[in-house]
């Protein structure tokens, strides 16, 4: 019988023993699970975090070249001048009656350049996503009598940049350029 008991006992002890270590790997893997969770979460956050940094970024690039633009936009007033008084586009800056093209300087606005045939180019920093990308305003003579000279925007640089000035287009630098079906 003594020996029945001493085999219970073992058996007991074994068996809190099994269920001590049952209860600590239990507390372990609930732990664990518990970590995990918090470090999705943790990195759910820190992924919402630099969202939101980089649409806050996008939107004060974005608000800095519409301001830039609309300020050097008296460029295209200064072309129109010249050719209507001149009959033929201004070269550069200083037949436009502008200043130095380095002199215009906005958020991210680096330079306004006047180039041959009257195209106005705008070079910006770095703030505005591309450091040194351009937006470049074209002049169009084709209804020059009844609409008066028009203009057309375009950026090698700024994909987005129908949402920063509408009417805007981009072609990326290497692209074929668009054809119109007639």
């Amino acid at each position: 019988m003594r020996s029945a008991l001493i085999t219970f006992f073992a058996c007991f002890l074994g068996m809190l023993a099994a269920l001590l270590v049952y209860h600590q790997y239990r507390k372990y893997d609930a732990a664990r699970v518990e970590a995990a969770k918090d470090a999705e979460l943790q990195a759910r956050i820190e992924q919402g975090r630099k969202l939101a940094e980089q649409t806050l970024a996008q939107q004060f690039a974005t608000q800095a070249m519409r301001n830039d633009i609309v300020a050097a936009s008296m460029a295209r007033v200064s072309v129109s001048e010249f050719y209507m008084s001149n009959g033929r586009m201004p070269a550069n800056n200083a037949e436009a009656g502008l200043a130095e093209a380095d002199s215009f300087r906005g958020q991210s606005l680096i330079s306004l350049t006047v180039t041959d045939q009257g195209q106005v180019k705008l070079v910006f920093d770095a703030l505005s996503g591309v450091d040194g990308g351009t937006v470049e305003w074209h002049p169009d003579l084709a209804g020059i009598e009844s609409m008066g000279l028009q203009w057309e925007c375009l950026s090698h640089d700024y994909p987005q940049i129908s949402t920063i000035l509408h009417g805007c287009a981009f072609e990326p630098e290497h692209a074929a350029p668009v054809q119109v079906a007639r």
